[in-house]
């Protein structure tokens, strides 16, 4: 019954995205002046109006999609040149994906898609080539069935490879992001090498598109959503995601400095920003606190008229709350360990301070999504293995940030659906058996105040106590030469 309910939950939240996705296309229809969307009067071959068919095969819809579907293409065979019928297989294959025939709705995808890009040329289709392409990744998320998707990344490049190169600013948008699609897929193909140089040859390629004097800030805007895309958390973006951090941390400035009025510079200064702040560049509490400092400086006047800014906004003041909050390390060590807050453990029965008395603790603050942390994975299974025998464990401390493991991509996303506790510890438990850690983990109830006693102002964020049960290092950061302060360490509270 649980899984029945979360498929559902997954199913509407996949048409609530499908529906976003025609609304948009209709919008980008109707502004770029496509006829029949906006006009009554525009007439298919049997004397009906858009409106008019529409209307119909939404009646045949609610009584039998078999019969809805010969009626669409009967309707596109007559005038299979009308963009105005062929878009209406998007609707089509939503009711297809409601009733959970999500095969005859790649079918109605794909077959407006080869129609977009048979009409490559004109700029409505440019972007409903892209649009399309995500109706088909939202299935192929579900399904699985990556072929699909590889198949319909491909098909939309090469046609855009056939566009004339002096109106590329003008497509931008749909193109960087099937290029983030094309990387993925080739490094999700085991050729991580081959994809970064595709990544690194577009990410040239756009910087110089912008630097030119045709850039606006919707040309910005792509290259933000596409340095955005290539350092989400997914596994395939691990060969180039640090580098990207990097480019989009100073990319969003100039953006900004070039187009300070853009209510959409603007919000992507902010979203950015707040990536940076929490979860990205943690490892130096002092410079996220100057960083914090700066970009609120900058975004305090915006946020007044955009609303998304400021909405932004006062998460990186609750960030600032939380770090401020935070015991500073001189204040920690010398003294007795905090009290743990246990609310589950996620590879054990139990855990506790006291079951471990008289042995080194290594504390290791981290969370699923922070890439930093999982860098540090190699060092935590080889310590341990060092100095296991020798009266040494390390105990991983999460919290709940609502992050699901998807086992057959191998990596974790935030859920946008409702996610139990209990869900998130299989995703735990999922996730460190992929990386092979077998130290104890658990998670701290919502709300605890763990964190902020042991000092915790970013990730990963490690406390060494000694055998007396006495705070000794405090250390937040990964790298190797961080790597090799705590080891240090840890060799001499074990002599």
């Amino acid at each position: 019954m649980q899984s029945s309910t979360k498929f559902k939950r997954q199913a509407l939240h996949g048409r609530f995205k499908l529906l976003v996705v025609l609304s948009l296309a209709v919008l980008l229809v109707a502004e770029r002046g496509t006829t029949a969307l906006t006009q009554d009067s525009a007439s298919s071959p049997t004397g009906k109006s858009f409106r008019e068919l529409h209307d119909d095969l939404r009646q045949r819809m609610s009584e039998d999609l078999g019969e809805a579907e010969r009626f669409l293409d009967a309707q596109i065979a007559a005038d299979p040149n009308s963009a105005d019928l062929n878009v209406l297989r998007h609707a089509l294959a939503i009711k297809l994906i409601d009733s959970g025939d999500e095969k005859a709705a790649t079918a109605q995808f794909q077959k407006l898609l080869n129609f977009q890009i048979q009409n490559i040329n004109e700029s409505e289709n440019q972007f409903g080539v892209w649009m399309t392409v995500q109706s088909i990744r939202e299935i192929v998320d579900r399904s699985g069935q990556m072929d699909e998707l590889n198949q319909a990344v491909d098909l939309s490049l090469k046609a855009f490879a056939t566009l004339d190169t002096d109106s590329e600013i003008q497509r931008i948008f749909p193109f960087t992001q099937l290029a983030v699609l094309k990387a993925q897929q080739i490094a999700n193909d085991g050729q991580s090498e081959t994809a970064k140089q595709f990544v690194d040859a577009h990410l040239v390629k756009m910087t110089k598109m912008i630097q030119s004097a045709d850039a606006t800030d919707e040309s910005f805007h792509a290259v933000i959503q596409m340095l955005m895309a290539l350092t989400d958390n997914s596994a395939e973006n691990d060969a180039w995601r640090e580098e990207c951090i990097t480019k989009l941390d100073s990319f969003v400035d100039e953006a900004i400095e070039r187009f300070p009025d853009s209510p959409l510079l603007q919000s992507d200064y902010a979203t950015a920003q707040f990536a940076l702040i929490t979860k990205w560049r943690q490892d130096d509490p002092d410079a996220t606190l100057k960083r914090i400092e700066r970009v609120t400086k900058k975004l305090t006047s915006v946020a007044t008229k955009n609303r998304a800014v400021a909405a932004t906004l006062r998460r990186i003041e609750v960030r600032q709350e939380n770090i401020s909050a935070a015991k500073s390390v001189s204040s920690m060590v010398g003294k007795p360990a905090p009290a743990w807050d246990v609310d589950a453990c996620v590879n054990r029965l139990e855990i506790s301070q006291s079951s471990l008395k008289g042995k080194v603790v290594l504390v290791d603050f981290w969370a699923m999504w922070c890439g930093p942390c999982i860098a540090t994975f190699d060092h935590l299974r080889t310590w341990r293995e060092e100095f296991g025998d020798k009266g040494f464990e390390i105990v991983g401390v999460t919290q709940y940030y609502r992050f699901k493991w998807d086992d057959q991509k191998k990596r974790a996303s935030r859920s946008k659906e409702e996610f139990e506790p209990t869900d998130e510890i299989k995703s735990l438990r999922m996730f460190l058996d992929h990386y092979k850690l077998e130290h104890p983990v658990f998670v701290t109830p919502m709300h605890s105040e763990m964190q902020s006693n042991y000092g915790v102002r970013g990730i990963p964020h490690v406390v060494l106590i000694d055998r007396e049960g006495v705070v000794q290092f405090v250390k937040t950061g990964a790298g190797e030469a961080t790597a090799k302060v705590i080891h240090d360490k840890i060799q001499e509270l074990l002599k």
